[in-house]
């Protein structure tokens, strides 16, 4: 295996498909269970080692530091068969800032198993952002697997984008779970997922607000079509004094693809306001035409309107 080869060609598909990543940028790139390359910068500190199937690796965003530019994570594999599995620990100490972008990359896989572990601590005061955008091929079964485990502090701050609509999705299993422990702290998870053929997308995010005053939101786009199938579930529950969720569900149907939603809102605090919104469908014929009109054939339109759901 040429890693050099390996480097240029995940790095090239990453740019194409999201944020591009420089050398000077702080990065770690993993091709199956070797690391490529890994950068850390003034402020944050990155420990990472390969393990059988992939690798262990923990981030560390120091007291007060503010990373002006996005942390890179490119995890991927170019063969059609394998296993990797991420193991992950990021921190961000008081007071930091720090986006991290995964770009999670596998063009070829055709029976590929993807595995994430991840948990995270938001400090008291800290500001995270975390982008997943997954680059999968036309065909095959790639089965992946995200785990996340979220701790927000006082007054900080968790907002997620979890996207995976280029390509075919596989096996999706999405579980992704934030607690809210302190006063102030804020948390936002939104998922965007485009299934087709047989597909099978399964999304749980759940947030629990247990800071007073804390606030929460579970947003999914969930676009299905040929024969796939997607089930969200989606929970907020308030548990302090002042604590205000919502979740918010709108999931698209075309073919015979079939859909579920379960939107849970739960109070166990007589101080907390939890709403929720779930809306199951095909897509409007009104809009439909409105863009046939203009010349677009009816495949055309509905790409259209489905992208402007999942921008």
């Amino acid at each position: 295996m040429n890693l050099s080869n390996e480097y240029m060609s995940l790095i090239e598909i990453a740019e194409k498909a999201g944020e591009p990543i420089r050398t000077d940028d702080a990065h770690v790139i993993v091709h199956a269970n070797n690391i490529i390359a890994a950068k850390d910068i003034p402020g944050l500190e990155i420990d990472a080692e390969e393990t059988e199937f992939g690798i262990r690796a923990s981030f560390t965003v120091k007291a007060g530091a503010i990373l002006k530019k996005p942390v890179h994570l490119c995890f991927g594999h170019l063969g059609k068969e394998g296993k990797q599995v991420i193991e992950s620990r990021i921190v961000l100490e008081e007071g930091a800032k720090a986006k991290f972008y995964s770009h999670c990359i596998f063009p070829n896989a055709v029976k590929f198993l993807h595995a994430m572990e991840g948990d995270i601590v938001v400090g008291k005061g800290a500001d995270m952002t975390y982008e997943e955008v997954h680059v999968h091929g036309p065909e095959g079964k790639i089965e992946v697997r995200p785990l996340t485990r979220v701790v927000v502090d006082e007054k900080g701050r968790y907002v997620s984008n979890f996207s995976l609509i280029e390509g075919r999705v596989g096996i999706l299993s999405l579980d992704v779970e934030v607690d809210v422990v302190g006063r102030l702290g804020i948390a936002e998870i939104t998922s965007k997922v485009y299934g087709k053929y047989d597909d099978i997308c399964n999304v749980k995010d759940t947030i629990r607000l247990s800071g007073e005053k804390s606030s929460g939101l579970a947003k999914a786009r969930v676009v299905l079509k040929d024969n796939s199938f997607g089930k969200f579930f989606g929970e907020v529950q308030g548990a302090a004094d002042g604590a205000k969720g919502h979740v918010d569900c709108t999931e698209i149907v075309q073919g015979n693809a079939k859909a579920e939603a379960v939107p849970v809102v739960s109070v166990v605090h007589p101080g907390a306001e939890i709403t929720h919104e779930a809306a199951i469908g095909r897509i409007a014929n009104e809009k439909l035409w409105g863009l046939m009109a203009k010349g677009l054939t009816e495949n055309e339109a509905i790409d259209v309107i489905v992208s402007g759901l999942l921008r």
